[in-house]
């Protein structure tokens, strides 16, 4: 019997320091909102990256003095520099440093240049040693989108699968991305969990249901979320 519990996400992450987000479909603003959710709770938050984010206020950028400052603010982003409105990425040393003054560090560990869907490059994704949990998320709305519109890096996508760019993501292909050469790839297993995001404006709902079954499967019971940040839902998907 399979369920669809909807839960607060954050009960989930309430007692973890270091949590890294991979993949595509949504990952800015799922981080946005479990800080916000964490602010809410009283906890001092860090957003941070090993790639790039956008430098939106408040952010700060790393100096050789930044660790001997007094931090006051409940909430902050950091990285290394700015290159083109984006802060770069820090080292692991430096978020581990950085959960020494904040009780959660968010840490975007990829990018994906806004699409729903993502093949990694070899040196994809990086994720800090330090991580004690790990969201994998992509993007329901990729389903039925072209395979050059919808996937970040297609071409790796079409060499690995045999899939041409011209064609559609059908629920199929839409399952290879479960894979430990994409999605998956150097992700500890016991840490993550797949957000299939964007239910709100994926083409296909009527078909969410079977493809969230189909993940779990395929993947060996990995946790499996379904969400809709527009509507701040999260539902856990099980099987008894």
């Amino acid at each position: 019997m399979w369920h669809f519990q909807r839960i607060n996400l954050l009960d989930s992450l309430i007692n973890k320091k270091y949590i890294s987000f991979v993949g595509s479909g949504g990952k800015s603003t799922f981080i946005e909102n479990i800080a916000a959710e964490a602010i809410k709770r009283g906890k001092s938050v860090a957003i941070t990256t090993t790639t790039k984010i956008y430098a939106k206020e408040p952010y700060i950028l790393l100096d050789k003095d930044i660790f001997e400052k007094t931090w006051k603010e409940r909430f902050m982003r950091v990285g290394k520099t700015i290159e083109e409105g984006k802060l770069t990425g820090i080292t692991a040393h430096d978020i581990e440093e950085l959960g020494k003054m904040y009780a959660m560090v968010l840490i975007e560990a990829d990018g994906a240049k806004g699409k729903p869907l993502k093949f990694p490059a070899d040196y994809e994704p990086v994720i800090p040693p330090c991580s004690e949990k790990i969201f994998v998320l992509c993007g329901l709305d990729g389903l039925s989108g072209r395979v050059d519109e919808t996937v970040f890096r297609w071409e790796l996508f079409s060499q690995a699968t045999g899939i041409e760019g011209n064609a559609s993501i059908t629920p199929e292909a839409f399952l290879r991305f479960f894979s430990d050469d994409i999605l998956l790839k150097h992700v500890d297993r016991e840490k993550c969990t797949i957000v299939l995001n964007k239910y709100d404006v994926s083409k296909m709902r009527n078909t969410i249901k079977e493809i969230a079954k189909s993940v779990v499967h395929r993947t060996g019971g990995i946790s499996v979320i379904v969400s809709s940040m527009m509507f701040e839902l999260f539902y856990l998907v099980t099987e008894e």
